[in-house]
């Protein structure tokens, strides 16, 4: 078992997928196996946002930043939603798929349209993003961070961390 994060919607005190599966909770302290959303006819996932790539999987990160996530001032992402927060979780590790997926191709290719079964790979879904995300099989949510824990999540990364919007 490995340690990384997840962006997740809150509403009350529940946790929900941002965009695939979007009204499916989360539960903090169980594992949970990531389900196939529903595959459209163009072969695609269907999400609040529309049709993405049919990556299926719990998609987490290194560290607690999303740099290709969030709300646009000027054109560029600057902050984060008010209603999303990292989580820290746990993810199958035991199976390293990487140079089977790195076998479709590289880049876009290398990907997987079946969940990772006991283990995982990395993706990097936008050439925006910082790193790639690991995509695995099952996690479970270890508990929520507070917005302080991923500054500093990030500072000791080297990076900095998203703010959330001043409100007026």
């Amino acid at each position: 078992m490995a340690i990384a994060y997840k962006l997740l919607r809150k509403k009350g005190d529940k946790l929900f997928p941002l965009y695939v599966l979007s009204n499916e909770e989360v539960p903090v302290g169980v594992w949970l196996d990531a389900k196939e959303g529903e595959k459209l006819q163009n072969g695609k996932v269907k999400s609040k946002l529309g049709p993405l790539q049919f990556r299926p999987g719990w998609h987490l990160s290194d560290i607690p930043l999303a740099v290709h996530i969030g709300i646009k001032e000027d054109g560029v992402i600057k902050y984060m939603h008010d209603d999303e927060v990292w989580c820290e979780c746990e993810y199958s590790d035991a199976i390293d798929y990487q140079s089977e997926v790195e076998k479709n191709g590289k880049g876009r290719k290398a990907m997987m349209t079946t969940v990772p079964v006991n283990g995982f790979y990395r993706y990097k879904t936008s050439p925006a993003m910082l790193g790639r995300w690991i995509i695995t099989g099952s996690m479970k949510v270890i508990r929520v961070l507070s917005d302080a824990e991923v500054g500093r999540i990030c500072l000791e990364n080297h990076q900095k961390p998203m703010p959330r919007k001043p409100h007026k």
